[in-house]
């Protein structure tokens, strides 16, 4: 393998979530998806920190109640407009936006134009203007003027732009519009003219469409964007036509406002009027509508849509952690790694349009979530398939490699331990009848090869057992003994050899109840404690061996307790290992397999039980062996399978006493 294709095998996972996240991203960022990305912005105006809308502002509407009063239909006759226009002298108004199409006026009854109505109207707008109102005429695309006389007086386009055949295409104002043909519109000549916006000041966050030459602003709603408010739901002060034009209206109330006139009426369907909006609101109260973009100009509170590049780098990040969660992480977790980053993607475009006005596309970040999550579920499951079939024909092949190994141990083994009886058993019978006629030396070789015999039997007994355990062949027979029996029986057996190294076995058996046990595997656990006790311990030493019943008569207790070298806390920790044996002095001098200890806490764990060890160094060692009592479930061999013990029953041939033996080997 050449180094370029290991360096591409060592980072194959990052090129993969790196390409796929850059693939993903390209995709994504030139798709528009506008609705969606709307319905978001509009959340979050909606649920978001909102702006105050402005007590200045105040709303004239020309409604169902002033057609009623006046039996008039809207828009209504230039001599109400005239009558309006002149009741306002007495209210000082600060600004008068006149937003009533003064050409639907003009056609429905052309006759009061050429009256004096007209030329009134005009002196009522100078009359404010000289008392320091700002008077502005709106108008609609199709006509650059109201008109004669009526012209004379300043005018702007005041048409609102919908979201129909761009962006979110669901008929919702977001954008206005602050420039058309190089001239500011209504909004924008209103703040001008009352000094909010200087000159010729571009408006945050505005962009220009060069084939409408127009620039257009994203504009906030003091409210929800869904425009069909209640009469509760009113952000701004709305008062009736007729009200002004009959005098219900104190001039305090609108001394220094900002007054907006239009029609709320069902009657007129002009673009300044009230149209259907949806099943559920019956108005769109067009008025609501710019009274909030001029709102948004007069405190600089316009939307500013984020560059693109930021797009990219957002629904890079994110894509990129999406995958590197689902390929990495856990299936559990790499759901909510996902989940919480489109939380914090909702949560941090909230902040930044709440505090800095900055809107960043949501839509393309969020889809990305889903779809990054969608793609790399798939690819991780095909991944992971791959390895299970790679690990199932391992398996396989470790498990026919196992079946040869038992198959050769049990084979060896025992072929093995026939010739080696056999050899013991001559060198045995040399012994008995020739020992007198052979020197002490060829004596002494008969007794190496009669011990050599012998611990080699037990090395190959011990494989047997290993052999057994691995293989799931091991099966425990039960039976009610007691284990002090057990004790007496082994400690029978080791008599001779403590004699020789001239070690005492001294014993403490309390009388125990019977128990359910299998005597062959207990008295195996036995023979290895009490012989481990005997090799590692000096001559002149003591091996004490007790029994007893454990304070909450759960448990019998079976204790070895040696003179030896004792256990570091390593030594300690690995003693139950196979084939292992401590690497000090003692243990260097004596034969072993490493495999006692092992089978033996294998065999007191299969009736329940558990082994514990406490030794210091240099102060000797004490095995413990615990055994269940009552209600205990055996785990037979390696089967796998439980059997349920009856509780033992505590009668037989041993009563109970408060005497404890004392016995000396």
């Amino acid at each position: 393998m050449s180094h370029i294709e290991k360096l591409l095998q060592k980072f194959e996972k990052p090129l993969l979530i790196t390409a796929g996240a850059l693939a993903l991203s390209a995709v994504l960022v030139n798709l528009d998806f506008n609705l969606f990305e709307a319905s978001l912005l509009d959340f979050r105006i909606s649920k978001g920190s909102q702006r105050t809308a402005d007590s200045s502002i105040v709303l004239i509407s020309i409604d169902d109640k002033t057609t009623a009063e006046l039996d008039e239909t809207a828009p209504l006759s230039l001599d109400l407009h005239t009558r309006f226009m002149e009741a306002l002298e007495a209210h000082e108004p600060k600004a008068v936006g006149y937003l009533v199409n003064l050409n639907l006026v003009h056609q429905s009854n052309p006759e009061l134009l050429r009256k004096e109505w007209g030329t009134r109207f005009v002196k009522a707008t100078q009359r404010l203007e000289s008392h320091g109102s700002v008077v502005l005429l709106g108008t609609p695309y199709d006509l650059t003027a109201p008109p004669f006389p009526l012209n004379s007086i300043p005018h702007a386009v005041a048409v609102l732009h919908k979201d129909g055949n761009v962006f979110a295409e669901d008929k919702v104002t977001r954008r206005a519009l602050t420039t058309l043909n190089g001239r500011p519109t209504f909004h924008l000549d209103l703040a001008e003219r009352l000094g909010f916006v200087p000159h010729g000041t571009q408006i945050p966050g505005s962009y220009e469409v060069p084939e409408a030459e127009s620039r257009y602003f994203f504009f906030r709603y003091h409210g929800s964007t869904a425009i069909g408010y209640s009469e509760t739901q009113q952000p701004y002060l709305r008062l009736s036509f007729s009200d002004i034009i009959n005098g219900r209206v104190s001039p305090d109330t609108l001394r220094g406002k900002i007054l907006l006139v239009g029609t709320l009426s069902k009657d007129d369907s002009s673009d300044f009027a009230s149209t259907p909006y949806s099943k559920t609101q019956f108005k769109n109260p067009k008025l609501v509508v710019h009274a909030n973009i001029l709102d948004s100009l007069i405190h600089q509170e316009s939307v500013v849509r984020a560059p693109t590049w930021v797009n990219w780098l957002t629904t890079l990040g994110v894509t990129s952690f999406v995958l590197w969660a689902v390929l990495t992480m856990t299936p559990l977790y790499g759901v909510f790694s996902s989940l919480i980053l489109a939380g914090l993607v909702l949560v941090i475009g909230q902040l930044l349009l709440d505090t800095q006005g900055l809107w960043i596309r949501e839509s393309q970040p969020l889809i990305g979530v889903f779809i990054a999550y969608y793609l790399a579920v798939p690819y991780r499951l095909i991944q992971e398939y791959k390895q299970r079939w790679d690990f199932q024909q391992k398996n396989e092949v470790l498990v026919q490699v196992e079946e040869l190994k038992t198959n050769f141990l049990s084979l060896v083994t025992h072929d093995l331990k026939t010739p080696v009886a056999r050899i013991q058993g001559l060198a045995e019978v040399l012994m008995a009848k020739a020992s007198s006629r052979l020197i002490e030396r060829d004596q002494e070789t008969l007794r190496h090869i009669i011990s050599s015999t012998e611990e080699l039997n037990r090395f190959i007994s011990s494989i047997l057992e290993l052999n057994k355990v691995e293989s799931k062949l091991l099966s425990i027979q039960l039976e009610s003994k007691d284990v002090n029996q057990l004790i007496e029986r082994c400690l029978e057996g080791f008599k001779a050899p403590a004699r020789a190294k001239g070690i005492k076995i001294q014993s403490e058996l309390e009388p125990l109840f019977p128990i359910k046990l299998d005597p062959t595997l207990m008295s195996k656990v036995l023979n290895n404690l009490v012989d481990n006790a005997l090799k590692y311990s000096p001559q002149g030493s003591v091996v004490f061996v007790s029994s007893k019943e454990t304070a909450d008569c759960a448990w019998v207790e079976i204790s070895v307790r040696d003179q030896g070298a004792g256990l570091t806390d390593e030594e300690r920790d690995n003693l139950f290992t196979r084939f292992y044996r401590a690497k000090n002095d003692a243990t260097s001098r004596v034969n072993g397999t490493g495999l006692g200890l092992y089978l033996t806490k294998y065999f007191v764990e299969a009736h329940n039980g558990r082994v514990e060890v406490l030794s210091e160094l240099g102060a000797g060692s004490t095995f413990k062996i615990l055994l269940p009592i009552e209600n205990t479930s055996i785990v037979t061999g390696g089967t796998g399978l439980t059997r349920a013990i009856d509780t033992a029953q505590k009668t037989g041939s041993n009563s109970r006493s408060n005497s404890k033996e004392q016995k000396y080997v």
